[in-house]
């Protein structure tokens, strides 16, 4: 997707009590480039107090360039604060104490409902017309519109977009031990099962399917069989479903089960961790996995010095049975975005500000940096100075790319910096995906539905699927298994997914 795909950009970010999704066909970039925006640029100078998470790996830093470089364009000084500890605690006790900042980044959309909902947070939409870049924005995104939406139809929550492309489920392969031992990428499952079978052969040792972290594989290959692992949107029969109760997730549970039995897949999934996932590659006892799709380079990276040769590329995602689809689940969301408090004295230019990191100015700023200081000109395009050998080292030293530092990036500055199998697979991947979730808000009772009847339904879920996998229960038990389920509440939560989501789709009529 780097080019004509990577021009199809989703919208960010809602986790937790929201819904997450949007359409992969939409283009949160695109509204910058609107040529009706106008400069949001503050006629005066102005500092602004900023409240933002530290990283571990690129803590913040106040020489970071990047932050230089947007004061050169919008006026604006930035005073940054960096809590020391728990992040959503310190913004509790901010908005408690009512010593806010002017703006501050919210790790999701549900954390700046709920202070919203309470006072301590702008209403976006009473100001929106003095917002030209963000308006157009949201106007080109119709879903990132309604995914930033509270119960009420208010908003508090200004989205980020862009890294999101780079976080994102995919299937990848062992390229190097295909090609050597003349094996093709499976595209079914019988196909995949039969290809497992054929390296555990040759490597009985191994276990040629990486699944770990508990059921967390689930999720990600559940749409393989047309499915998902939890609650999803019927988009063709336009009804909320319930994925563990039906028969296509049976079949899925059916193949782990074989998968499991016959020693494909770490007979210690449930407890493996990600640096034990990542010690099977290195110990080459695993061989294919549906993660993200960043694996193809983060795990050669770390296992280069024990295993020089290993490398990764992406993988069509095998067809699930006999009605599955080669789809991986829509995965790019970004969790934070900024949100004003209501106790700010500036807040004609805070509005300005983030206005402006939405304009084309703004975007290309934080992207990139500075001409001759952050990139280059070769022939013709931008390029990021060869100082910059990864995404990471980019933001270490510059502070590009760091939350707080942006809203929307233009990521085709940074592909260069992926190895060309990561590139390839990037390419790639928009053919292979879902369509994404809608992305909706929840009033209080609908949260309490959810956290009661939807817990015990999910907690029931995990305790039963993992018996299937395991051999704990049989298959012929699966009616029992969605008979139970239905009495906990199944349809409790669909109901409230349901009243959800008409409610959202009202406010935009």
């Amino acid at each position: 997707m780097r080019r004509k795909g990577f021009a199809k950009l989703a919208g960010t970010a809602l986790v937790i009590a929201m819904v997450t999704g949007c359409s992969s066909q939409s283009n949160p970039g695109s509204a910058a480039t609107d040529k009706t925006a106008v400069s949001s640029k503050p006629a005066e100078a102005v500092t602004l107090k900023m409240m933002t998470s530290n990283h571990p790996t690129w803590p913040y830093n106040k020489n970071w360039q990047v932050y230089k470089y947007l004061k050169e364009k919008s006026n604006v000084t930035l005073d940054v604060e960096t809590p020391p500890n728990d992040y959503e605690t310190a913004i509790s006790l901010a908005v408690s104490s009512g010593d806010m900042p002017d703006f501050l980044v919210v790790p999701s959309t549900q954390v700046a409902n709920k202070y919203g909902n309470q006072g301590a947070l702008v209403n976006i939409w009473d100001y929106l017309k003095k917002m030209p870049n963000y308006e157009a924005f949201l106007n080109s995104n119709p879903d990132v519109k309604q995914s930033v939406m509270s119960a009420d139809g208010k908003s508090y929550f200004f989205p980020m977009a862009g890294l999101e492309k780079r976080s994102r489920i995919s299937w990848v392969y062992r390229d190097d031990v295909f090609k050597k031992n003349n094996l093709t990428p499976p595209t079914s499952y019988d196909e995949l099962y039969e290809t497992a079978k054929k390296l555990k052969a040759l490597y009985p040792s191994s276990y040629p399917i990486a699944f770990f972290d508990k059921l967390s594989s689930i999720t990600n290959i559940a749409s393989n069989f047309g499915t998902m692992n939890t609650q999803y949107y019927d988009f063709d029969k336009k009804e909320w479903r319930f994925g563990p109760i039906e028969d296509s997730y049976k079949e899925m549970i059916g193949y782990i089960n074989k998968f499991y039995s016959e020693g494909l897949i770490p007979p210690d999934f449930m407890a493996m961790t990600q640096k034990q996932y990542v010690d099977l590659f290195a110990q080459n006892k695993a061989f294919l996995a549906a993660n993200y799709i960043g694996n193809v380079d983060e795990i050669p990276a770390q296992v280069k010095s024990v295993v020089p040769e290993l490398s990764l590329s992406f993988m069509a995602p095998p067809k699930g049975g006999a009605n599955g689809v080669q789809k991986n689940p829509f995965s790019a969301y970004l969790p934070n975005g900024f949100a004003i408090a209501s106790t700010t004295k500036h807040l004609d230019e805070t509005l300005k500000y983030i206005d402006f990191l939405y304009s084309p100015e703004g975007i290309q700023t934080a992207s990139w940096g500075k001409e001759n200081e952050t990139f280059n000109f070769v022939n013709g395009q931008k390029q990021l100075k060869p100082d910059y050998k990864s995404l990471t080292d980019l933001r270490i030293q510059s502070g590009i790319a760091t939350v707080g530092s942006y809203t929307v990036l233009d990521v085709n500055a940074y592909w260069p910096l992926d190895s060309s199998n990561l590139q390839e697979g990037y390419k790639q991947l928009g053919n292979f995906e879902t369509k994404s979730q809608p992305r909706i808000a929840f009033t209080d009772k609908e949260l309490e539905v959810i956290s009661t009847v939807g817990q015990s339904v999910n907690k029931y879920r995990d305790e039963q699927i993992s018996k299937f996998i395991l051999g704990q229960k049989k298959m012929t038990e699966w009616n029992d298994y969605v008979a139970e389920m239905n009495k906990l509440g199944v349809q409790k939560v669909l109901d409230v997914y349901k009243a959800a989501y008409d409610r959202a789709l009202s406010f935009q009529k």
